[in-house]
């Protein structure tokens, strides 16, 4: 397997490195500090998988991650995560990630991690399954939220917004009209209850779905 490990800390990076390159038939092809590097490393090599920090600078490892999987340059990325808040667990599932596991987990994690997705399974470390249930993984983990009001295409629009991207910018990234993007603002707002486009930000941080 080929692996690209993404970490705005060197320390970090450089202690990954060390746990997978002790593994068989694994080769570490890069390494990356922000999302944006993740994104167009991803692209270039089409690694068969990502080891993802969840809070970078810039995009956050979740939006990264999103576009990663609907570019299909990778299908199997493990978010590597300090946070254990059952919102930013279910954002990443929710972006495509196939495990999700804490720093304070150490090695054994990420080895366990690696083995269950390469299989083609999902991970999720069990200090957090322990509390957050067995369905946290399954389609209905987004039930209990409030973006579970939103199309896929509106969350993915709430994302760019609260990254802050201009309507114009939205729309040439998506491939869609400007008239197009300003609908769905104008659906978010309704959806959501709100009226100014920072109240947007505050929820898209509150859900988990962007990193402050």
């Amino acid at each position: 397997m080929r692996a690209l490990i993404v970490d705005d800390h060197v320390i970090m990076r450089t202690g990954m490195r060390s746990v997978l390159e002790k593994v068989n038939d694994l080769t570490v092809i890069g390494e990356a500090g922000t999302a944006e590097e993740a994104v167009q490393l991803a692209a270039k090599t089409h690694p068969d998988i990502i080891f993802m920090d969840i809070e970078l600078p810039g995009q956050s490892g979740v939006s990264a991650t999103r576009e990663i999987i609907r570019n299909r340059w990778c299908d199997k990325v493990v978010m590597v995560s300090a946070f254990d808040s059952p919102e930013f667990v279910r954002s990443a599932f929710d972006a495509g990630a196939a495990g999700y596991v804490l720093k304070a987990g150490g090695s054994e994690e990420i080895v366990a991690a690696l083995e269950e997705v390469s299989r083609g399974g999902q991970y999720l470390t069990p200090m957090l399954s322990s509390y957050l249930g067995e369905g946290a993984l399954g389609p209905d983990a987004l039930e209990d939220s409030i973006i579970s009001r939103l199309s896929p295409r509106e969350r993915e629009v709430l994302v760019h917004i609260a990254e802050g991207r201009a309507s114009k910018q939205i729309a040439v990234e998506l491939g869609v009209s400007h008239r197009t993007v300003e609908t769905h603002r104008t659906n978010l707002m309704r959806k959501l209850g709100v009226r100014k486009a920072s109240e947007l930000v505050r929820i898209a941080i509150r859900e988990g779905l962007i990193v402050a």
